[in-house]
């Protein structure tokens, strides 16, 4: 026992400063620039604070951190204490984790933050907070961030004020997630370019009491804006802007009257529109340099309902003559009799080299609307084919309405460009295995296939399912096979 605590004394002292036998502090005796570059390894500000009682020379290395991280658990007097000494140049990045943080806990630190940040603020809030409206919780005001660079607010629904004054001068990046919005200051009224001039990515995300968003940007490159379920009007002057993406927006059942969307974004690349859409009221400017697009999901099977949300999905994508690449998301929902077939009511695809499609079949055959969407592109270059499993899945019945139409099992096809095929998420499903196997002669000049099976499949399944693909293929085609269950980018 004594000799247990005899070298935790000496550990202790060696940390401390404090040579063992009277020896030389070499530690102590680096450079500020190596000793904060220890101290940011922890990770923890409470922690590389504690290091001021090791040694003298060690009393105010931490307040030189560029880097504060507050885990969760941390007072809110020590993270405001930690802030008002901090001593160094530039605070670069500011991380603070809460549970059940209320208004007025974060007011305690967050003034001076504002005050001292240079670089990126990071607050995440957690945990269940009570059923009490955000407004009998109070809110939490802003201050501006006026040398901020990234700003990130997750307040797991606290009431948020937003500031009527003041630049954010230096913010590119704004992301805003769980949060009830108050006035009298509108979000409109701060991210736009005559209050943030250097803005270049938004994120908006399960925000609530945002009702109308306006935003007009010189600056904004990236705007993304998901689970604002009641907005109801939407207006977009960005003429910088490359990549929008609006995703379960407009989507509040008490509000029955229309969406109504202007968007002015002529150098957009990228569009990902998830949302309602009706183009009378959703109005596009011409975008003549978009390259990508993702429309709404297309619902296999089904009645006069589901077919007149397809439509409005399709109009979309038609008003486009040429996309690069475009998106589609397949979607079963659950059968309950009388649905028909509803793909054949796509008539009109855009001229498209690269199509990628995202396969919801939940247990069914998806052949034949695969089969009628490879027809009317039968152009493309390349083929992504994500194949997405929900975890309530099951296999369907014999006499499934999904086994028709049944032609495209027979049904000649050819598709003379398309040279890659990438496959993420095979199970080795017989439905899967079909199309697989059909894909390889439709594609008379394929080139490479890539296959990621998903996670459940095992190392010996995945070896039998290799050699059936093997099978299937060419001599000409390079094929590759993953087993990590990682996920193909349709970005």
């Amino acid at each position: 026992m004594e000799r247990t605590r005899g070298h935790r004394r000496r550990k202790l002292s060696v940390a401390a400063g404090v040579g063992v036998g009277g020896g030389e502090d070499r530690l102590s005796a680096l450079p500020d620039d190596v000793l904060i570059h220890i101290l940011l390894k922890l990770r923890d500000a409470p922690v590389a604070a504690r290091t001021s009682v090791l040694a003298r020379r060690w009393h105010r290395v931490w307040a030189l951190l560029p880097e504060l991280h507050f885990p969760v658990g941390t007072d809110p007097d020590r993270i405001r204490a930690a802030l008002t000494a901090h001593d160094a140049p530039a605070l670069r990045h500011l991380f603070v984790a809460g549970i059940e943080a209320t208004p007025e806990i974060a007011a305690a630190w967050l003034p001076i933050a504002a005050r001292r940040l240079s670089g990126v603020l990071h607050f995440k809030n957690t945990g269940a907070m009570n059923e009490a409206p955000a407004g009998e919780r109070g809110t939490l005001k802003l201050p501006c961030f006026e040398k901020a660079a990234k700003v990130v607010l997750d307040l797991h629904s606290i009431g948020l004020t937003l500031p009527p004054s003041g630049e954010f001068t230096r913010l590119t990046d704004l992301k805003l997630v769980r949060i009830q919005l108050h006035g009298p200051c509108s979000l409109s009224d701060v991210v736009s370019s005559s209050r943030c001039p250097s803005l270049r990515r938004l994120s908006v995300c399960s925000v609530r009491g945002l009702d109308n968003f306006t935003i007009q940007s010189e600056s904004l490159l990236q705007l993304e804006l998901r689970n604002l379920h009641t907005l109801q009007q939407l207006n977009i002057v960005a003429l910088s802007l490359q990549k929008l993406k609006v995703f379960l927006c407009f989507t509040n059942p008490l509000n029955q009257s229309q969406p109504v969307a202007n968007i002015s974004a002529p150098q957009l690349v990228t569009l990902d529109w998830r949302g309602a859409y009706d183009p009378s009221s959703v109005l596009f400017s011409e975008m003549p340099n978009l390259q990508q697009l993702t429309t709404n999901p297309l619902c296999l099977y089904g009645g006069d309902t589901v077919s007149a949300r397809n439509h409005h999905s399709l109009m979309l994508s038609q008003q486009f003559h040429h996309i690069s690449k475009l998106i589609l998301i397949l979607f079963y929902l659950p059968v309950r009799g009388n649905e028909r077939f509803l793909m054949e009511e796509m008539t009109k695809l855009p001229n498209i080299t690269i199509l990628g499609l995202v396969v919801l079949a939940c247990g069914h055959s998806f052949g034949a609307s695969s089969f009628h969407v490879l027809k009317m592109s039968s152009g493309i270059r390349e083929l992504t084919l994500q194949l997405v499993t929900r975890r309530d899945s099951k296999v369907c019945q014999p006499g499934c309405i999904c086994a028709e139409p049944s032609n495209w099992e027979t049904e000649d096809l050819v598709l003379p460009c398309l040279k890659e095929v990438a496959i993420n998420g095979l199970r080795g499903t017989e439905h899967e295995l079909a199309l697989v196997k059909r894909l390889f002669k439709w594609a008379t000049m394929l080139e490479r296939v890539t296959v990621i099976f998903h996670d459940s499949i095992t190392e010996s399944n995945g070896e039998e399912f290799r050699q059936l693909l093997l099978s299937f293929s060419r001599p000409a085609i390079c094929m590759e096979f993953s087993h990590c269950g990682g996920s193909l980018s349709f970005d």
